[in-house]
């Protein structure tokens, strides 16, 4: 919020979804579901298996991890940090993704996974009060994201 209590305007905002071969693959709960209910009743399980797959979709969506910047904060999934807080941004590419997820992950760093995506953002935290020592977070846009969380 700023000052005046007003929303602050989103500089930056994604919402992490899987990539499309995971809506894919729950589309295959469907004719998995018909064939099933074949011997009994074949629009009851094409009634069950839309209802099934659409609601996985909207999970899949919905739940998918967010990441927000406006002009004082910056926001990945359920966490929220100012700005000011924050150092300076790294981009992860492709090759380097898998190490810094796993052998080269720091057990307290803060982390905003979404396992479709093959980049990321390494955030260093400059708040000495806390523990956290950076967030690694995945997004389709590392270099823009590490372009305008270097700006002041």
């Amino acid at each position: 919020m700023s000052e005046l209590g007003k929303p602050d305007l989103a500089l930056y905002r994604e919402r992490v979804t899987p990539n499309l071969g995971t809506f894919a693959a729950v589309f295959v709960l469907l004719p998995s579901t018909v064939i099933v209910s074949e011997p009994f009743d074949l629009r009851v399980g094409l009634v069950i298996g839309l209802v099934g797959v659409l609601g996985i979709w909207a999970l899949l969506f919905f739940r998918s991890p967010q990441i927000r910047v406006t002009k004082d904060n910056l926001s990945a999934g359920r966490a929220s940090i100012p700005r000011n807080l924050i150092g300076e941004p790294k981009a992860i590419s492709k090759e380097e993704v898998f190490a810094e997820r796993g052998p080269k992950l720091d057990p307290g760093a803060y982390k905003v996974f979404q396992g479709t995506v093959k980049t990321a953002i390494k955030i260093p935290i400059s708040d000495p009060d806390d523990p956290t020592p950076y967030w690694l977070v995945s997004t389709r846009n590392p270099a823009k994201l590490v372009e305008l969380l270097s700006k002041d």
